[in-house]
């Protein structure tokens, strides 16, 4: 993803820092951050929903099923159980350093949130200023 050039902020990691002269240049670099902050917004959308698709399993499906009751029944839901972990285990172990890759995503994610938290002060530094000034 490409991501919108910026005329008056800048991101060093996860730190936030905006330079403007004036009340006009204040408005854009607020237009800017908000855009900048949507941008980042989607991008952690996908790291999201990348994060997701590598953990296994957790409860998916399960809610609503219906258990079948008796003997026979927590028998055939035993072996399923044993049969799903088995496949479950192999595929996962296939998987190239998938483990470290969700900890990858998960490390970003944080980065993420880091900066957005940090373009949100910058934004209502700025419109603080913008009131009392203008």
């Amino acid at each position: 993803m490409q991501l919108a050039p910026m005329r008056y902020t800048r991101i060093d990691g996860t730190a936030v820092a905006v330079s403007v002269k004036s009340a006009t240049e204040a408005k854009a670099a607020v237009k800017e951050l908000r855009h900048k902050k949507r941008e980042l917004k989607f991008l952690r959308a996908a790291l999201v929903r990348q994060q997701r698709t590598l953990r296994p399993g957790q409860g998916r499906g399960q809610r609503g099923a219906k258990r079948p009751s008796g003997l026979s029944g927590a028998m055939i839901d035993g072996i399923g159980g044993l049969i799903g972990g088995l496949f479950d285990h192999a595929t996962s172990a296939g998987r190239d350093g998938g483990g470290g890759n969700l900890a990858a995503i998960e490390r970003e994610i944080r980065q993420l949130d880091e900066t957005l938290h940090n373009i949100e002060g910058c934004i209502l530094q700025l419109q603080g200023k913008l009131l009392t000034k203008g």
